[in-house]
């Protein structure tokens, strides 16, 4: 039965060529699937033999701590810019998340204020 090695949802095209190139490099032989048109399958790289899988994951383990190690931390002045940006280019999908932040908390707090 086929092991699930690296999940490939929100992973960049260069982390996974650089996964593929490894596992390619190492000869172990793996698949991937994709997630489909609606995004409800799961998208990852599978290896068929036990022994492979487990020998993939090490590696790609390794792998994450080295980009773990290079990965450089972002300031919030940083996320609050990109913040900002997206809201820019995406204006009805922040008007949609702000609307329903302010349904859940409104329901949420409802009861506590009918309770004064």
């Amino acid at each position: 039965m086929a092991k699930l090695v690296f999940r490939l949802k929100n992973v960049p095209d260069d982390e996974v060529n650089e996964i593929r190139q490894l596992l390619d490099e190492r000869d172990i032989p793996f698949y991937e699937t994709s997630a489909g048109r609606w995004q409800i399958s799961l998208a990852g790289i599978w290896v068929k033999d036990n022994q492979l899988a487990i020998k993939a994951r090490q590696l790609i383990v390794e792998d994450q701590n080295m980009r773990a190690l290079a990965a450089v931390p972002i300031s919030k002045k940083d996320w609050i810019v990109g913040v900002l940006q997206h809201a820019r280019h995406n204006p009805v999908e922040m008007i949609f998340t702000i609307a329903a932040i302010a349904m859940v908390l409104g329901l949420s707090l409802f009861p506590f204020f009918l309770a004064t």
